[in-house]
């Protein structure tokens, strides 16, 4: 197969002839480097976090929470009762932010299912329009801290742990639109992850057509590619080196695998397309290594498997979305908007539960210790939240598309 061009979106055509490659089982073994990860990858993984599209349908019951109005009712009480007290966000837990029992426990399987189930749940049944800016916040970190307590950074200056995902490229000069990321588009998105552990998502609005989120198993993709393809697993293994796109003094290019594989078999995937092949204004620096086959035909290979077992999440506006971001990838179609502005607005946590001591491969740990550990010289943590969007914020967030 010729040199393939490299974009954020691969077309139609483009994955077409990526397969038919892969069916005549036309070699990339030269173009992988074979030095890193060689040797520790498993050769099957058994987990309910592994599932094709007819499975993941047959399940998709059992990733609704949809909460009743009683729940909501608590919920509201338990948000207003935080508020009173003035306590700040970043000290939000479930010994303040009080439910009943039953409640509780419903939000704790949300945790074990994101974990150890099929590695996504939406919660149903909040009404945005119904609640201010901060209390919307208050609703939605109450929510997310009994499911998954730990908020993680988001930024690239490491306070931020709430982001307002808009179309800010709408409200943009066209010189300025050019440089926004993926995520603050309305174009589709390919699939990714956000490297995290527990991705949230909030949705106060959606948008007019389109914007619709897919989730895919990123352990069915592992599973397919090592009956079929495994030197494309291999590659994703490998160290790749990544564009941040940023002031390279103060954020230098990362260098990581997009694969995570631990000495005990645990595997996580930590992947976008985004940093290899650029978007509109945002080029990759000519003085990294080059992209090579290899890795255009693993991203591609990403691309085709994912899309094939993408169902799209039940996505209404009041619905909050977990998922597994170590085990599930996500993607975005494109979507219009009224004639009114910023439509289209998730609120994004990065969470992580301690009590599910999910094994973190050491490629992968000095990620988490940026997100979710310390940012203070004495060891602790100050957070700042966001509760509103303001114009330019997209351009502080390190993952997004």
């Amino acid at each position: 197969m010729a040199a393939t061009p490299l974009s954020y979106y691969p077309s139609e055509d483009q994955l077409t002839a990526r397969i038919k490659s892969f069916e005549s089982n036309a070699s990339l073994e030269a173009g992988h480097s074979g030095t890193n990860e060689d040797g520790k990858l498993p050769q099957f993984l058994d987990s309910p976090l592994a599932w094709s599209r007819q499975e993941i349908e047959k399940d998709m019951h059992k990733c609704i929470l949809k909460l009743s109005d009683s729940d909501i009712t608590a919920l509201e009480n338990a948000a207003r009762a935080f508020e009173d007290r003035s306590i700040p966000l970043s000290s939000i837990s479930t010994e303040n932010f009080v439910l009943p029992q039953e409640l509780r426990d419903s939000l704790r399987k949300v945790s074990d299912q994101c974990y150890y189930g099929r590695g996504f749940t939406v919660v149903q049944g909040l009404d945005p329009t119904r609640y201010s800016p901060e209390l919307n916040v208050v609703l939605y970190a109450g929510i997310a801290t009994h499911v998954a307590p730990q908020h993680g950074f988001l930024d690239k200056n490491r306070h931020k742990v709430l982001c307002h995902v808009v179309n800010a490229a709408s409200e943009a000069s066209p010189s300025e639109a050019a440089q926004k990321s993926p995520g603050f588009t309305n174009g589709p998105l390919a699939f990714h992850t956000d490297n995290c552990e527990i991705l949230a998502l909030y949705a106060l609005d959606v948008a007019t057509t389109g914007g619709q989120t897919f989730v895919s198993s990123s352990y069915q993709l592992f599973n397919e590619l090592a009956q079929t393809r495994p030197e494309v697993l291999q590659t994703l293994s490998d160290y790749w080196v990544l564009d941040t796109f940023k002031d390279y003094s103060q954020f230098p290019p990362i260098t990581r695998p997009m694969l995570h594989v631990s000495d005990t078999g645990d595997v996580m995937f930590t992947y976008s397309r985004y940093p290899m092949a650029g978007f509109q204004g945002r080029t990759r620096n000519p003085s990294l290594a080059p992209v090579n086959e290899a890795q255009v035909a693993a991203m591609d290979a990403v691309q085709y498997i994912m899309a094939k077992n993408a169902v799209p999440l039940p996505w209404r506006k009041g619905d909050i979305a977990f998922i597994n971001d170590m085990a599930i990838m996500h993607a975005r179609s494109s979507f219009t908007e009224s004639e009114h502005g910023l439509q289209r607005h998730l609120l994004k946590f990065y969470l992580r539960d301690p009590a599910q001591n999910w094994k973190v491969p050491a490629s992968a740990q000095n990620q988490w210790d940026k997100i979710y550990g310390p940012n203070t010289p004495d060891g602790g943590r100050e957070e700042k939240w966001c509760i509103r969007y303001e114009t330019g914020q997209e351009n502080d967030w390190v993952s997004n598309g």
